[in-house]
């Protein structure tokens, strides 16, 4: 909000009248806080450097994983920032595969720190042990987003798919449409596609809360 009474100079605060050290504080202390305060004063005065929204959209798997970061505000087009998989060996015990999950999903928000997560609201039908897996992993990206300080947004593939084409486009579709949108070489025909159109979707308005 734009400051309508500004002071006709700059604040800054004086250190000549430090608090009475018989009372307030210790003597061994004095320099410790002086030091802390002006150092604190010395932060407030740097400038933002805070990015644009950023979006990261996840196609939920327990053996290749998709993943996509987009980044900028809604009055311009989003840039695409990066894009990858996070791949676990079926041989490993499920345990381990969930673990690994975890944790290349923490570096990824490490690196890029996004502001919002989408994640595919994938159809789970218990009697399946592959979409029981499924609901695992689900469990896993709703805790590490929420530990990030996220409340995902779950996006129905027929959502994402829409958004771009139709609710039943082949990924092939949906990969050449997100080649012309944001000029990128030939995309592997894989989640990385899906996690992009995902991201796309949540950076346009989609999806709802849990």
């Amino acid at each position: 909000m734009p400051n309508y009474h500004p002071l006709p100079h700059p604040h800054r605060t004086q250190w000549h009248h430090l608090p009475t050290k018989a009372i307030r504080v210790p003597e061994c202390f004095v320099e410790e806080i002086k030091a802390y305060a002006i150092s604190l004063d010395q932060s407030a005065e740097k400038p933002s450097t805070s990015h644009p929204p950023r979006w990261l959209g996840i196609k939920p798997s327990i053996s290749q994983l998709g993943w996509a970061i987009l980044e900028g505000e809604t009055t311009e087009d989003p840039q695409m920032v990066d894009f990858g998989l996070i791949s676990t060996n079926s041989d490993d015990p499920l345990p381990c595969r969930l673990a690994e999950i975890e944790a290349d999903l923490q570096e990824i928000i490490k690196d890029y720190q996004p502001t919002q997560i989408a994640i595919e609201k994938t159809f789970i039908n218990p009697e399946f042990p592959s979409t029981a897996k499924l609901l695992q992993v689900l469990g896993v990206l709703n805790l590490v987003a929420y530990r990030h300080g996220c409340l995902p947004l779950m996006v129905n593939p027929a959502t994402w798919k829409s958004n771009l084409d139709n609710p039943k486009a082949e990924r092939e579709d949906i990969a050449d449409i997100l080649e012309q949108m944001f000029y990128l070489n030939p995309l592997k025909r894989d989640a990385q596609v899906d996690a992009i159109a995902i991201a796309y979707s949540g950076w346009c308005g989609l999806g709802q809360h849990l």
